[in-house]
């Protein structure tokens, strides 16, 4: 195939005098020009070759974290279809082999915004903006407390997640440490205005994992979102913390009676953003950048006015301690009893 692009090149009528010309005494400049403009010529010829050998039918993605998400995406897009990416399938890395694959299928990707701001630094990320940033706001991701109101009849906060004396049964939260670290110091009392001034000291690494000890017979772990409609359908835990999308989404899957029911005076959440990956392709890069930048897919807003036992999760602070926190987690879970 190359070689056939090379001979439709040197015998064009063009390119033949200047290789003609090139057989003549000439200076040494003007031979030198000769060789680089057909060497241009042949590697414009091998890549219009390449990109068009790519299959053009192919369908397109918009990767999100939740399939109770969506709606958000049908509704907004036409001939895109939704790419479901597991929490555990979030680290760094992935996201890495994700936005610089090639030939790239996914438009969007949603991630929270330290992650879109480390993409946007490390060039995986289209810019959208003049300034040089990458993502789009999307709204927020949120993480409820819910509970079956068929075995507790008030609304639980914070601290009643501990308190297995007056509400026993099992709690459901995912396994890993963000945001569960924040969940044990908010039900140690903590107030949410200085809760990561005082998880990022050892002294408060400490507190929470000793919060978890006290909890830990009573927790049932999930990692993926169908794994966390399965526990719910069940029926089997008496409360825990999710995002309130598989809550309610769990409710109209698996039809649930009685149906859990949420905590809106209980919210963790942290800003979402849409970010483009590096290698998508121009034309599909602008059609989505005309998207973002106009009437973007985003998730449902936050209250006007937020209750004060609501945290905002901090990327920044995730972004320094994921690692050691993450370590130390993952000893805490292997050494800590089972569930009896």
């Amino acid at each position: 195939m190359v070689f056939t692009i090379i001979m439709r090149v040197m015998f064009s009528s063009q390119l033949w005098c200047f290789f003609a010309s090139f057989l003549k005494p000439t200076p040494l400049w003007r031979r030198t020009t000769t060789i680089a403009y057909i060497f241009t010529i042949v590697l414009l010829s091998a890549s219009s070759w390449a990109a068009s050998s790519l299959p053009s039918a192919a369908p397109s993605y918009w990767a999100i974290p939740e399939q109770s998400l969506t709606a958000m995406i049908t509704q907004k897009t036409e001939q895109t279809l939704p790419y479901f990416l597991e929490r555990d399938s979030y680290a760094l890395d992935d996201i890495k082999k994700l936005t610089l694959s090639y030939p790239q299928r996914m438009q969007a990707i949603l991630l929270d915004s330290t992650t879109s701001a480390i993409i946007c630094a490390r060039g995986w990320a289209q810019p959208l903006q003049a300034t040089g940033e990458c993502g789009q706001p999307a709204g927020y991701f949120r993480d409820v407390i819910f509970w079956d109101p068929s075995r507790l009849t008030t609304p639980p906060h914070w601290a009643d997640l501990w308190d297995v004396a007056r509400y026993p049964g099992q709690r459901i939260f995912f396994q890993g440490p963000r945001p569960l670290l924040e969940i044990a110091l908010l039900a140690d009392s903590v107030p949410p205005s200085h809760l990561y001034q005082v998880l990022a000291t050892p002294q408060g690494a400490d507190r929470a994992f000793h919060k978890l000890d006290q909890l830990r017979p009573y927790i049932i772990w999930w990692r993926s979102t169908s794994q966390a409609h399965h526990i719910l359908a069940q029926h089997s835990v008496l409360m825990g913390v999710a995002p309130c999308t598989i809550v309610l989404s769990s409710q109209s899957q698996h039809g649930t009676a009685p149906p859990y029911r949420v905590q809106m005076k209980t919210i963790l959440y942290s800003p979402a953003m849409w970010d483009i990956p590096i290698t998508l392709p121009y034309q599909k890069s602008n059609e989505t950048k005309q998207k973002l930048l106009t009437d973007p897919p985003r998730t449902a807003e936050l209250p006007a006015s937020l209750p004060p036992e609501s945290l905002e999760i901090s990327d920044s602070f995730w972004a320094s301690h994921a690692l050691s926190l993450g370590e130390r987690f993952n000893r805490w879970l292997a050494h800590s009893p089972p569930i009896p």
